[in-house]
């Protein structure tokens, strides 16, 4: 039990990592696209097209990984559970909390993220 809670916290800063990194570099390619552009517009946009999907299958990356590491804990009745892929890719969210369904009392809540 321990070992598994250190290795959901490591996973959790590899996360963040991984996350700050490529937003970081997609910004950085995309303003030196920005700056290209008045001298080779199809390279520009080919560079912002390919950085921004790019970023975008890693933050679905990073968000299977969130689904996978640790549970959800229901406000209401403090059930803890982990939804679906699908759930916490479509659910609001506010950094690690998402308004999800209880799998429980089956009350949509805001549950916080615990490992």
């Amino acid at each position: 039990m321990k070992n598994e809670k250190e290795y959901n916290k490591e996973l959790f800063i590899v996360e963040a990592v991984i996350g700050v990194a490529a937003t970081i570099l997609m910004l950085f390619v995309v303003f030196a696209a920005a700056l290209l552009m008045n001298i080779q517009t199809t390279v520009s946009v080919a560079l912002i097209v390919v950085s921004i999907v790019s970023y975008i299958i890693i933050c679905l990356g990073l968000t299977k990984m969130e689904q996978i590491v640790g549970y959800y804990e229901c406000t209401k009745c403090h059930n803890k559970q982990k939804p679906s892929y699908s759930s916490v890719l479509w659910s609001m969210h506010f950094g690690r909390t998402r308004y999800l369904n209880c799998s429980k009392c089956h009350k949509k809540t805001w549950q916080k993220k615990v490992i």
